[in-house]
């Protein structure tokens, strides 16, 4: 949501919600500030913007920051507290991320595995071809139409999956684990195709679609783009709001032991029944 302002006489914008809320509790502009966004037939005071119509900290704003009746300690947490729900955290996003990878990626494993079967994902994936990395001893590459199937299933499967969990809980396991929730600028749950469509933006401009050398550019300008802008990229096409509350001791030391757990996953997966047999003996 894009976002105009007129600050000292002079237009401004565009602005993302973020920018707009910084610049509230900074003082740089109240409650009456004239601010315009698609959809409105006219200038307005920013208390009637639609995006912001509602927003806690327009109402500080009304009402004056310094006469809200609370002591200055009291002051200060709710200061500390708005901070840390709009700050970006995009490391917490990247643990949150690989919590979920295994989990958003397993539908397209177990198809593999059906599909190429066991002996040749194996061989692909598996602890040997692991091995044989690691010892330098690979003489042989996947086909590239092996290589660019396992590709599209682990994307189908991930945009299936994470849009699922979007649509339905606003988070996934990671996130809520980790106190993350994505939901729409007015604090909507997001739709179905919506969430969908986000989940394949961030493969696309995120991850780029994992494929060497987008995987590492990807994420350094979607990292820019957050630190900046407060959201990446793909959040303000969608008009929506990732929000980071807060985050125990107790959820910390959850999120290292689901981040253990899920990468097991696969692990179990790729194992025949008689590996695993072999490992718990």
């Amino acid at each position: 949501m894009e976002i105009f302002l007129v600050i000292d006489g002079a237009k401004n914008g565009p602005m993302t919600i973020y920018e707009v809320r910084e610049l509230l509790r900074k003082d740089k502009i109240n409650s009456k500030t004239l601010a315009w966004t698609k959809g409105m037939k006219k200038w307005e005071p920013l208390r009637e913007c639609p995006p912001l119509k509602n927003s806690i900290d327009v109402e500080i704003a009304e009402i004056g920051f310094d006469e809200i009746v609370v002591n200055k300690e009291e002051r200060d947490s709710i200061k500390e507290i708005t901070n840390t729900i709009s700050q970006p955290k995009p490391w917490i996003r990247l643990w949150s991320k690989l919590i979920d990878f295994p989990i958003h990626t397993f539908l397209g494993f177990l198809f593999l595995k059906i599909y190429l079967g066991e002996e040749k994902i194996k061989s692909i994936m598996g602890p040997e071809a692991l091995e044989a990395l690691l010892k330098n001893e690979v003489n042989t590459q996947p086909e590239v139409e092996t290589l660019t199937l396992i590709t599209i299933a682990m994307i189908v499967s991930w945009i299936i999956t994470e849009g699922i969990f979007l649509a339905c809980f606003s988070t996934t396991l990671g996130k809520w684990i980790l106190n993350i929730k994505t939901l729409k600028l007015n604090g909507k749950r997001i739709d179905p195709l919506t969430a969908l469509i986000r989940s394949f933006y961030v493969l696309v401009f995120g991850f780029g679609l994992w494929v060497f050398p987008f995987l590492l550019i990807c994420p350094l300008i979607s990292y820019i783009s957050l630190i900046k802008k407060k959201s990446t990229q793909w959040d303000r096409w969608l008009k929506l709001q990732v929000t980071h509350n807060e985050l125990t001791g107790l959820r910390i030391l959850a999120g290292i032991v689901a981040l253990f757990i899920t990468h097991n996953l696969i692990g179990l997966l790729l194992l025949s029944p008689g590996q695993t047999e072999q490992i718990n003996q």
